[in-house]
């Protein structure tokens, strides 16, 4: 396995990741819980990166779906 530059997030999992990320980043801030806001911060970054470290692990890419 090996951990690459390359972009392996796209299509509807990056909209999912950008939607599901903001709101829980919102969520996070509101009841003051900084677990979900982590969360949220994780997902909105993945998504805006187009990049998840887990996903060259498990050789999962999503780029062309």
């Amino acid at each position: 396995m090996k951990i690459t530059a390359k972009p392996n997030i796209g299509g509807k999992d990056r909209e999912l990741r950008l939607i599901g990320g903001s709101i829980l980043t919102l969520i996070g801030c509101i009841t003051k819980k900084p677990i979900i806001k982590t969360a949220g911060c994780i997902l909105l970054t993945t998504g805006i990166a187009r990049k998840c470290v887990f996903y060259d692990l498990l050789g999962i890419d999503t780029t062309n779906s």
